[in-house]
Order: C-alpha cells, then sequence, then structure tokens
C-alpha cells in the first residue's frame, strides 16, 4: 500500500477538505485528487463524495479510515524503532490531553525516563476524542485522557482525581457578564450550563486545553477549568473560585488495549506511582 496515498486519505477525511489535506501534505491539489483515485482504485470503492463545501466519507471512507490509520502508524513505528540506539529495548507510543501536560505529565515523564532507561518514547498532545481514537486504532499505545473510551479490547484505570471549577479572574467584576463556555467534552457540556444558567453568552466557546486558564486571566474572564490546572494561579491570587458554585467530577483515566504489542503493566505501575508519592497529585481538590 502507498504511505503518500494513505496519509492523503486521512488527511482528506480528518480536515473535510482535498485543498486542505494538501496542505496537509504538502501537495499539489491535482497530487491530491490522483492519490485519492488511485486509492479508491485500487480498493475498488468510493472513499469520498465531493461538494462544493469539502468532502465526507462514504460507508467505505470510514469503515477504511481506522486501518489506514494502523497501517501508517505501523510503518512510522517501525522506521522509529529501526534507527533507535542500541541502549534503548522498548518504544512506547504516549498520549495525553492538553490539559495534563503542563502540571502532571511533563513531570512524569522525567521520571519514567529515569526508571526505565531502556524505553523509548513518542509523546504527543491532542483531544480526548482523538486520542481513544488512536489507541483503538493501535496508533497509540497508552493515552491519559479525561473521557476513556471503553471498549471491547480496551481498558482504563483512573490515576488522577480532579474536579472542574468555577473560577473567575481576579480583575473580572461579574463573572456572567465574562462567562466563557469552555468546552470539556460532551457530557460535562448540559450539566455545566444548567448549574450556571449560562450557554454561550458571549457566543465564545474555547477549546484549548490547558491555555484555558490563560485566556481567562488574560480576558478577565469565568469559566470552567480543572482545579489541579488552576491551581499555581490560584495561589498567586490571579484567579479566584466563584464563591458557591458548584463542582463536578473530572479524573484523569490512563486507557489501553488490552492486548496491544507493548507490555504497558510496568508504564502504567510508573505513572500511578508518581502519583501517589506527589503530595501536590494526591491532595483533595
Amino acid at each position: 500500500m502507498d504511505l503518500a496515498q494513505l496519509r492523503t486519505f486521512i488527511a482528506a477525511a480528518e480536515s473535510g477538505s482535498f485543498a486542505s489535506a494538501a496542505d496537509i501534505v504538502s501537495a499539489s491539489a491535482s497530487s491530491v485528487t490522483d492519490r485519492i483515485a488511485a486509492l479508491e482504485h485500487r480498493l475498488g470503492a468510493a472513499l469520498f463524495i465531493r461538494s462544493r463545501r469539502g468532502c465526507a466519507l462514504t460507508p467505505a471512507g470510514e469503515g477504511f479510515l481506522p486501518r489506514a490509520r494502523s497501517m501508517v502508524s505501523i510503518w512510522d513505528a517501525s522506521r522509529t524503532e529501526a534507527h533507535l540506539p542500541a541502549r534503548f529495548a522498548r518504544h512506547a507510543r504516549i498520549g495525553g490531553q492538553y490539559a495534563l501536560w503542563p502540571e502532571f505529565l511533563m513531570p512524569w515523564i522525567s521520571v519514567l525516563q529515569a526508571e526505565q532507561p531502556d524505553l523509548a518514547l513518542s509523546l504527543t498532545a491532542g483531544a480526548s476524542a482523538r486520542l481513544n481514537r488512536d489507541v483503538a486504532a493501535d496508533v497509540l499505545d497508552l493515552a491519559i485522557v479525561y473521557s476513556p473510551a471503553i471498549g471491547i479490547g480496551i481498558e482504563a484505570a483512573r490515576v488522577l482525581n480532579d474536579q472542574l471549577v468555577l473560577v473567575r479572574a481576579a480583575d473580572c467584576e461579574d463573572w456572567r457578564e465574562a462567562w466563557v463556555d469552555i468546552d470539556w467534552g460532551e457530557a460535562l457540556h448540559i450539566p455545566i450550563v444548567q448549574a450556571v444558567g449560562q450557554e454561550d453568552a458571549n457566543g465564545l466557546r474555547l477549546d484549548i486545553g490547558g491555555m484555558a486558564v490563560r485566556w481567562l486571566i488574560e480576558h478577565k474572564a469565568a469559566g470552567y477549568v480543572p482545579a489541579r490546572l488552576a491551581h499555581r494561579q490560584m495561589e498567586r491570587g490571579a484567579i479566584v473560585v466563584v464563591p458557591g458554585s458548584p463542582s463536578f467530577d473530572f479524573s484523569a483515566y490512563v486507557t489501553w488495549r488490552s492486548r496491544g504489542k507493548l507490555d504497558t503493566a510496568g508504564i502504567v505501575a510508573s505513572l500511578s506511582s508518581f502519583v501517589q508519592r506527589d503530595e501536590k497529585l494526591t491532595k483533595q481538590v
């Protein structure tokens, strides 16, 4: 299977546009069209429905997408492992939600490297939907997310207790006027809106992960953020919790394939042990 064709197909499927796919894979528009046509000919099935608004996957395209991701991932992982220095015996692909990296995953990765010096790492950040999908498709060996997608062959374990809390910038005078809807997953959207009686009051919805706290401070705004993500700015007095506002459970989970080629038990144990040793991560929020 031609890797350029597969990468182009994935880019078009994820962006919803052949033009955007051309930018992603650094190819001309005609090259994208030719690659998709060649792939469809090889598979004997139409993969896209094209319109003026872009492109949408056909049922055949929907079915082929996870397999295409898996084939590209296997090649990328094999290429990486082939070039690993001799001191590395294993290679792990780990993903985490954006908001979890600054205060949690970055310091843990340093500990993991010290504990398991023969383990090479490929790290990525993303939204929970993509990370869950990548674990299922064998693009990632494990992911740390707030909303795990548990299914056949997929396991998950809670690793970090957290809460979504309503905060406002210290110089925000009226939090209701400055309310911003921050996207932490569809499961929590309606409960939060019902609890605060606000819905897109400013016509603004953010899906920027860990940068949400900075946004609230710089724009003198208010919104829900994970308590552990915000604790440093709370200690500095840059943001404050809105008194009497409800909080929502927002624990983080590690998820992995139960029959993956990499033995993830030692990595999961390292993550759990790291949390237990860190007082900032174990104290009640």
